[in-house]
């Protein structure tokens, strides 16, 4: 029998030790944080699976050929051909094979692919998610919690506004939980009743190796035998790595703590090759004074907020900079501009503008619209005072609002736009008179800093199909795996979709997993 140890307890992590365990390997995780679930715990557990069973009963076609096409048009950077084909080909199996060996049950979602006008894009249903189910409480407490999410809601209903809040209330009284937290609490039960080995609280200080080859890891003075498998994320938490390999300002990681490079370094020292380290998972994102995960500022996703009529974004200068309504991935990746003349990146510090119309109709992060205005809220009885106040020119702020107001009055964005596509169109406001275009002109008028963030990086080891850490030198290094944000995504550039980071990663843990175990 072979062993196998598992490095981080995220989605990556869990379903690479599902696979090995069930294929006959003796799988030990080990986790550092006192709880389970990495980032995976925080997000809304969606995976972008293309070619999945559940898109014909939605009407939408789809097959592994129209995935791939999607993906080659979405070609941009250090892109892997080989892994890319191999996700586009595995996805349904895998999706499949999640609902045969754990108790996971998926649901579609109708999130339209981000750039879904290009050949091989879907108008929706190839994100899936964890349906909601009741969990234990003693697994429910081993199991991250979720600050930005404080309800058992689906990410259906949050994608489409159809929340019924005496079912939220009925599952709260059942305990049951959704989103991320469902996905980790089915691949933890999986993992478990296949004979793996969960230990939370443990860090990895080094690979154990014997003539080049990994064959354990080492904690403290004792060797945990087997073959690895690097899951502990990424390197958007220190800050000397994103200083060497990040492109443009980054202030803000949005996923888990922890995710300090702990993988990269173990990879490095065995020589791996390494690719696509100039990128992340890019996202706009806010910050709560006072809040926290784990002793650490607590970051949050700016999402929906952005496409919302009466509201637009603005960079240090007090101009427009990007379609607003675009995925969270394109608009963080916008905040990264460089202006060669003003020698600055202007939309590093960039804020989102919106009028007393939107702040009655609409929430923004954990501020709800009946709440009270909070100190973090910039408010103001004029455009010049709110400039003023988050010091930005006021005459181009003005000029900024009054254009935007009025491509709002024409229903068209000619400048960025917004609103041109059917993904912009399905995160704005279906019941507004545009979806995501409306005059900022109602006074008093309000601002929230935004900040260039991530949700991970993308960047690590290189792999084969099987998830195998690729040497420097060529060949590979025996007897070690990477996947998720460990390892070099293939996509390059790319987001192709809600649930693309998770999607891509699930191949690659089953494909890890099985490897290992073989």
């Amino acid at each position: 029998m072979n062993s196998v140890v598992v490095v981080g307890s995220g989605a990556a992590g869990l379903t690479a030790a599902v696979a090995a365990a069930q294929a006959g390997a003796e799988v030990t995780v080990v986790e550092r944080a006192p709880v389970l679930g990495g980032t995976t715990a925080l997000s809304g557990g969606l995976a972008w699976m293309p070619a999945n069973r559940l898109m014909a009963a939605e009407g939408v076609d789809d097959s592994p050929a129209e995935a791939r096409k999607y993906l080659q048009a979405l070609r941009l950077g250090d892109v892997d051909d080989e892994l890319v084909d191999y996700f586009a080909g595995q996805a349904s199996t895998v999706a499949d094979w999640l609902e045969s060996a754990t108790t996971l049950r998926w649901q579609t979602v109708p999130y339209p692919d981000y750039h879904p006008e290009l050949p091989g894009g879907k108008p929706g249903h190839r994100p899936l998610e964890p349906q909601p189910r009741v969990v234990r409480a003693e697994l429910d407490q081993r199991i991250r919690t979720a600050p930005n999410v404080t309800a058992p809601i689906t990410y259906r209903e949050l994608a489409t506004g159809n929340i019924n809040w005496g079912e939220v209330a009925d599952r709260t009284s059942q305990g049951m939980i959704t989103m991320g937290r469902s996905m980790i609490a089915s691949l933890v039960e999986a993992a478990e009743a296949a004979g793996a080995m969960i230990h939370v609280g443990t860090g990895v200080d080094a690979l154990a190796q014997s003539g080049g080859t990994v064959n354990g890891v080492r904690i403290g003075d004792e060797v945990l035998p087997g073959r690895v498998i690097l899951a502990s994320g990424g390197f958007e938490r220190d800050p000397a790595m994103v200083q060497s390999f990040l492109r443009g300002p980054m202030t803000s990681p949005v996923g888990a703590p922890g995710m300090d490079g702990t993988a990269l370094r173990l990879a490095l020292a065995m020589g791996a090759e390494l690719g696509n380290m100039a990128e992340a998972w890019w996202c706009p994102s806010m910050t709560v004074p006072g809040e926290t995960i784990d002793g650490q500022p607590f970051h949050r996703l700016v999402l929906t907020e952005r496409a919302r009529p009466r509201s637009l974004m603005v960079d240090s200068r007090g101009r427009r900079f990007a379609n607003e309504a675009r995925n969270y991935n394109d608009v963080g990746r916008a905040m990264h501009a460089f202006d060669p003349t003003g020698f600055q990146y202007p939309a590093a510090t960039a804020w989102l503008v919106f009028d007393a119309g939107y702040r009655r109709q609409y929430h923004l992060g954990p501020l709800r619209r009946s709440g009270s205005d909070p100190e973090w809220l910039h408010r103001a009885d004029s455009l010049a005072e709110l400039a003023d106040a988050i010091e930005v020119d006021g005459d181009e702020l003005a000029a900024s609002v009054a254009r935007f107001n009025e491509l709002a009055a024409a229903g068209d964005d000619p400048d960025f736009g917004r609103g041109r596509s059917i993904y912009d169109r399905f995160v704005g406001d279906p019941a507004a008179a545009h979806p995501t275009l409306g005059p900022v002109d109602e006074s008093p008028f309000y601002a929230v800093r935004l900040h260039p963030g991530c949700l991970g990086t993308k960047g690590g080891p290189r792999t084969n199909v099987n998830s195998q850490v690729r040497h420097q030198d060529g060949g590979l290094v025996e007897g070690l795996y990477a996947v998720g944000n460990a390892a070099a995504s293939p996509l390059g550039a790319a987001y192709p979709g809600a649930g693309g980071t998770i999607g891509p990663l699930l191949i690659a843990a089953h494909a890890a997993g099985m490897a290992a175990a073989s």
